[in-house]
């Protein structure tokens, strides 16, 4: 078995679209979210131009050849007015790299921009209810399941459930800065 490369994480750019393009075409992926099959390339390039307040990196392996692959992909969509406070994670992993901590690797860095840098106090998703591998890994980092709805999705003719996952945290709490002290 050969090591498994060191993942970086990196805000995903319109460059990028290429690559993520084939990555949520993939059987596995298409499998386990609500993406159709022949997603076309504009569609992602759109959603990385334009400007928004959504969140979206990528994480980069240097594969044995020495060529840079996109194997994750992650996406922190923060809600507007009176639902500022809460923030839509989606998540997809290459089919040929699950399992290997990248998924885990892209939410952590998610969750850090959402607790210490945008202050989210609720995080929310929604999973297929049999990618039990994807449940394991939200319910590690704290998501519980809300809620099941029945018959949600739509899979190769068959209806599916579908789970809601939250995430709740404390308020950020505020640091007073002494006089004299800096910050």
């Amino acid at each position: 078995m050969t090591a498994t490369p060191p993942l970086e994480i990196r805000a995903a750019e319109p460059a990028d679209a290429c690559a993520l393009t084939a990555m949520v075409n993939l059987p596995g992926v298409r499998h386990g979210t609500l993406q159709l099959p022949y997603a076309p390339r504009a569609r992602l390039e759109h959603r990385l131009v334009a400007a928004s307040d959504e969140h979206f990196l990528v994480g980069e392996i240097v594969d044995a050849d020495g060529v840079r692959r996109i194997v994750a992909h992650g996406g922190l969509l923060p809600r507007k007015r009176r639902r500022a406070h809460v923030g839509e994670v989606v998540l997809i992993v290459h089919d040929d790299h699950v399992g290997r901590g990248y998924g885990a690797s892209v939410l952590r860095a998610l969750l850090d921009l959402a607790d210490n840098w945008l202050g989210l106090r609720r995080l929310e998703l929604e999973v297929n209810a049999d990618n039990l591998f994807a449940i394991r890994l939200y319910e590690r980092h704290g998501f519980v399941v809300e809620g099941t709805k029945r018959g949600d999705v739509l899979r190769a003719g068959e209806l599916i459930d579908s789970h809601v996952m939250g995430r709740l945290r404390d308020t950020p709490q505020r640091k007073t800065v002494q006089p004299g002290e800096t910050g």
